[in-house]
């Protein structure tokens, strides 16, 4: 009996088509990019225009005080109240002023002193109860402008060395 052998190329090209999974050899690697990103906010930008003003008095002989609102109001009490009616400084009497400047549309918290010290070099007087008020003067597209005020109350002692009192405070505008 005879016995033939015949080949068939194209069963033995299937065979080699069949998918065998690949491995990756060492040091092989896939690779794709990513993004980071980060925004600076434009800072605000706040100048003094005034400062907060007391005027002029006269010493008193008993504790008095000097209230400036934000708005400008003045309210003398106690013995200083008769003596406010003298010459003022060019200056006048009123309150801190102060221009913020903003571009976009963040909000932001106004943080004043609880109080400020003033001092004529050796003797001091303390403003307290600081109150302001934040208004928008103007607007353009993103950009604001704001002008905030602020008060206080001066706390004259009797008998309150003369002099000028000076003293200085940090107004701090905080992003939310």
């Amino acid at each position: 009996m005879r016995i033939a052998w015949r080949s068939f190329p194209s069963l033995s090209l299937a065979a080699l088509c069949v998918a065998i999974p690949a491995h990756a050899e060492p040091g092989d690697a896939t690779q794709t990019t990513g993004t980071a990103a980060a925004t600076v906010a434009e800072p605000m930008n706040i100048q003094r225009i005034n400062d907060l003003r007391f005027g002029r008095f006269a010493s008193p002989s008993t504790a008095s005080t000097i209230q400036i609102d934000p708005d400008g109001t003045f309210l003398p009490t106690g013995e200083v109240t008769a003596s406010t009616g003298m010459a003022q400084p060019a200056s006048g009497r009123g309150p801190a002023q102060f221009l913020l400047q903003q571009s976009g549309k963040r909000t932001g918290q106004v943080d004043l002193p609880t109080e400020i010290i003033l001092s004529n070099g050796s003797e001091t007087m303390t403003v307290t109860n600081l109150t302001s008020e934040l208004t928008q003067i103007s607007k353009s597209g993103r950009d604001q402008v704001y002008r905030l005020d602020v008060g206080g109350t001066l706390q004259i002692e009797g008998l309150q060395a003369s002099g000028y009192y000076v003293g200085e405070f940090d107004v701090t505008v905080s992003y939310n």
